[in-house]
Formats: C-alpha cells, structure tokens, sequence
C-alpha cells in the first residue's frame, strides 16, 4: 500500500468592490465558455450538481445485494476463510448490516456486499463506457474499539467493471474500479482519512477529505468515466472532491466469466488481527443506494 499526498487545493482571500449584477454575469459567462470548450476537447463534465439520468434506486436497505468474502485483503495474512464468515442482514427495510468474521474468529475478512447489472443497466440499456454515480448512506453503528473485539480496518465504496470477452472495451482480463477507502482503524496513522485506490499495481491517494468515525449517517458518492478510465470526482456529505485524471484502480480476476457486468459494491472489513492473531468483528450499516448515468 502507497499513500500519496493529499491533492492540493489552492484559496484566494482579499477585499474587492465589485457590481453584484455584472458580477453574476460575467461568472455565468465564463462557466459557459469553460463548459463549451470542455465540450469541444472531449472532456467529462460531470457537474457536481448535474444529477445525470437515474437508473437504480434502492430505498432503504440493500435487500437485492448478495455478500461474499475477500479473505486476507491484500495477501497480508494466510488466515483460513470462507463464506460462513461474512454476512448481511437486513433491518425492517430500512438498513442493511454487513458484517466481516460473523463468527468471531482468528481471520481478516472483507465482507462485499455486492449488485450486478449483466450486459444491460437496470433501465434495460445496454451496458456502455460512460460516466456513473453511485451513492449510498453509511453508518458505523459503534465507535471502533482499539482493545476490544469490535474494530474495523476500512468501509469501501466500489463501482467496478468487468469485460470479460473484450465486448466494448480491452480489458485483458482485469476489472475497472473505481473504489473509495474510508480508513476506520484507530491504530492507523491516517484513521478517519477518504481514499481511492488508482492505478496498477493498486495504490492508495489520500483525497484530503476526513470524516469522523461516529455513529451519525454519511452520503458517500462516487463518480466515474469508464471511457476515459479515470475518476471525475467524489462527493462526501456534500463536500465535493474532483479527482479529474486520476486513473481508475485495475484489478486481474483470472475465475471471472465472459460476462460484461457493471457492479456496486457496500464493503465492511475487520481490522488487521495481528501477529500472533486476535478477534477482530466488524459490521457496517448501509442504505440508500443509487446509481445515476450521464
């Protein structure tokens, strides 16, 4: 794992007497022209007020999500996992719980709660390289604990795609993801810290963005060119990031099929057990989730 410096934003501050009105005007102006000209170059747009066209929505918990295990994410144990040890349940249709070591044992598990879409968006249109949003609310639903049973190592957010025959793109072999990583271990240096893995071999780049490990409720969105195979940008409880050329993360999958699939993914790991191992249980909540296509 690298971790790279925060993007640099830059602030200007000064007194200046300006006309409101010609003010407004001429603000108007330049975003049409940067807006035109971006057009004109081939460059994705994507506004962070621009919804684009809704095309799922799962109100309330994500009932229609299978979980399955990532077991020692990152090769960095060899700790025997399978299936029995993540989980999801779902509460009176209004969140989901996904839970990595539901059986509370000496292993490092990433539970994936996942959606496919096959070959056609769920508004019945073929699957296309364009510009997504996925959104979804999450909620930690206890402080993690640094000596006790329930600690977690990371929540993800994943949009991720796969070509498995080379039907609309040259993906060899290897998913496209866009994928955020919010840092929830309290041992970790970079605790509380958003970021999003990029590249091949996989990376980590810290956004800036830091949002507390409490039990309130967080909208986490993320925004993806699937052409372009970068990211455009993520949205943290309203606070928007554009992340514009970073490339999306490139992942090999050599048992996946021939399929060509679009999936969302809501992830809750465990923390890292340590050498010798400990116990490390941890759920996430999850709801709300959507997807939006330009």
């Amino acid at each position: 794992m690298h971790r790279n410096k925060p993007i640099a934003t830059t602030k200007y501050a000064g007194n200046v007497t300006v006309n409101p009105t010609r003010s407004v005007i001429n603000t108007f102006m330049l975003i049409r022209c940067l807006l035109l000209f971006a057009n004109t170059i081939g460059l994705s747009v994507l506004r962070a007020d621009d919804p684009g066209t809704l095309i799922y929505h799962n109100w309330g918990a994500l009932e229609d999500y299978e979980v399955v295990p990532e077991c020692n994410p990152g090769d960095t144990t060899r700790l025997p996992c399978g299936p029995d040890d993540v989980g999801v349940q779902h509460q009176r249709d209004e969140f989901s719980i996904v839970t990595a070591n539901t059986r509370q044992r000496k292993v490092f598990v990433n539970a994936i709660a996942r959606k496919r879409f096959t070959d056609r968006t769920p508004d019945n249109k073929p699957l296309e390289l364009g510009t997504y949003r996925y959104i979804y609310a999450v909620r930690l639903p206890q402080l993690p604990q640094k000596d006790g049973i329930h600690c977690g190592e990371a929540v993800h957010q994943m949009i991720q795609f796969w070509d498995g025959a080379n039907r609309i793109s040259n993906s060899r072999g290897k998913t496209l993801e866009g994928a955020i990583y919010w840092d929830i271990n309290p041992h970790s240096d970079d605790f509380q810290h958003i970021k999003v893995y990029s590249g091949e071999p996989l990376k980590l780049i810290d956004t800036g963005i830091v949002v507390p490990a409490n039990t309130q409720w967080h909208t986490f969105e993320i925004r993806v060119d699937l052409k372009k195979q970068i990211y455009t940008g993520i949205v943290i409880d309203d606070q928007w990031k554009p992340l514009t050329g970073i490339p999306l993360a490139r992942v090999s999958q050599s048992t996946w099929g021939k399929d060509v699939s679009l999936i969302l993914t809501a992830e809750s790991e465990n923390a890292f057990p340590g050498n010798p191992a400990t116990i490390r249980q941890w759920a996430t909540q999850f709801k709300d989730a959507k997807l939006f296509r330009e």
